[in-house]
């Protein structure tokens, strides 16, 4: 018997170009137990991966399982029917994170698309504009073609199946409102679905297209994957953006093939992001080397057209703003744990005690770091919202690093310190600079 859906949808999608770090804050949503997620849904490709760093600092990669299998007490972990999957990389998955998934079976859409060594060959062969060359387009054209390239059709999964590592059901189960085949759903259960990639690779971008991906990354789209269109009104999307986007290498394995612009934003050097932050060199670019091709991404300055079509297109409920280190060095990895440190440490500081000078500067280096995000953070809101004439850019967290700490919520850090370094003519696209750092004797 069917019950009405009335829970809570949770969407994490990319804003940009992809790399923004969903990965991080899907793991983040998927633990916090005021969330309550019960189900874990993708609909991804080999094309794309999703990273989660433990503080402890143990590194989780996916591009199938759903990573908000971090959380050992979420039940449903689901593939869903729209993805497209690399068998030898789903084995490892299921191989490499057993620990994880501590008994827990991964439930595949049995019309999902399998990948063959013959449709990465295709790419290499046919495809003339960006790509990973992961198999994912020419595997969906053959479903597309029906041709017999699903899980059902594939001994190999059967095996899976047998081994009770997966369950392939039927692809209209993976809404809880559908009881015929996961669970016994009461249909108040939260769902968290993550996407792929970023809205502006979308295959029907037109500002894009051809250097897109095979199919389209928006809200919208996770929607229907998940056949939940008429709940609309109780989902909430989270926008990951960052604030100078990426794009793949131009090397690939089938050559130099160009990937794209950045819709007129001017693209810059690595060594120009950390000459504007202050960070090392070599420490940004051992981050920006992609999941799956391994290569160093491009940068560019931040894309107003990308950015204020992509708001006007999704309306997100939030916006999280990640990699927060590249605006000030300064603030790379703090966590919440320290921003209130700070604070403590700042309203007991009397400026006679017996604290050195030199963790005083320490101090307030950390609080000036906090300060001009929030500068930031505070003007790029207002930008868009009077660019756009809609309250649609709501920026509620800030990554500072990798790990799972390393995120700041703006409530926690409104009110650090007396003194606001922060200028309000900040323009959202001017970033720190540290010949600028006001005085910092407390």
């Amino acid at each position: 018997m069917k019950t009405k859906f009335n829970g809570k949808i949770h969407i994490v999608y990319d804003g940009m170009w992809g790399s923004c770090g969903k990965g991080k804050f899907c793991g983040e949503l998927a633990l916090n137990p005021k969330n309550n997620i019960q189900v874990c849904v993708n609909n991804n490709a080999p094309n794309a991966g999703h990273s989660f760093v433990f503080d402890e600092g143990r590194k989780v990669i996916t591009k199938h399982i759903p990573i908000g299998f971090v959380n050992k007490n979420i039940p449903y972990l689901v593939i869903g029917e729209s993805a497209i999957i690399d068998y030898e990389r789903l084995l490892y998955e299921l191989t490499n994170y057993k620990d994880i998934l501590n008994g827990r079976k991964i439930y595949i859409a049995d019309t999902a698309a399998v990948i063959s060594d013959k449709h990465k060959e295709q790419e290499i062969e046919t495809i003339k504009s960006g790509s990973t060359f992961s198999g994912a387009g020419a595997a969906l054209v053959e479903k597309i073609m029906r041709k017999d390239v699903l899980v059902r059709d594939d001994k190999r999964f059967l095996q899976l199946q047998e081994n009770g590592l997966i369950k392939i059901v039927n692809s209209k189960t993976f809404f809880p409102m559908i009881y015929n085949g996961i669970a016994p759903f009461n249909g108040s259960e939260n769902i968290l679905v993550e996407l792929s990639q970023g809205d502006a690779l979308g295959l029907n971008n037109s500002a894009n297209y051809p250097n897109t991906t095979s199919r389209d990354c928006s809200p919208a789209q996770a929607l229907k994957d998940i056949h939940a269109t008429d709940y609309s009104l109780q989902v909430r999307k989270y926008c990951v953006f960052r604030p100078y986007p990426i794009r793949i290498n131009n090397n690939s394995n089938a050559g130099f093939i160009y990937t794209g612009d950045f819709e007129g934003a001017k693209e810059i050097s690595w060594e120009e992001v950390c000459k504007r932050c202050g960070l090392p060199s070599e420490e940004i670019k051992k981050l920006e080397h992609t999941t799956v091709t391994q290569r160093l991404r491009r940068v560019a300055e931040f894309s107003i057209k990308q950015f204020a079509e992509m708001l006007l297109d999704t309306k997100p409920d939030e916006c999280f703003l990640n990699f927060a280190q590249y605006i000030d060095g300064e603030i790379a990895g703090l966590s919440n744990r320290e921003v209130k440190n700070i604070q403590r440490r700042l309203k007991n500081h009397s400026g006679t005690t017996s604290k050195s000078e030199e963790e005083s500067i320490s101090i307030a280096i950390k609080n000036y770091a906090i300060e001009h995000i929030l500068g930031y953070v505070e003007n790029m809101e207002e930008y868009f919202n009077n660019l756009l004439g809609n309250d649609v850019l709501k920026i509620t967290k800030i990554g500072t690093g990798a790990k799972l700490s390393q995120t700041i919520a703006r409530k926690d850090i409104s009110q650090v310190a007396d003194v606001r370094f922060a200028v309000k003519d900040i323009n959202p696209l001017d970033y720190a600079d540290k010949e600028n750092v006001p005085n910092l004797e407390l």
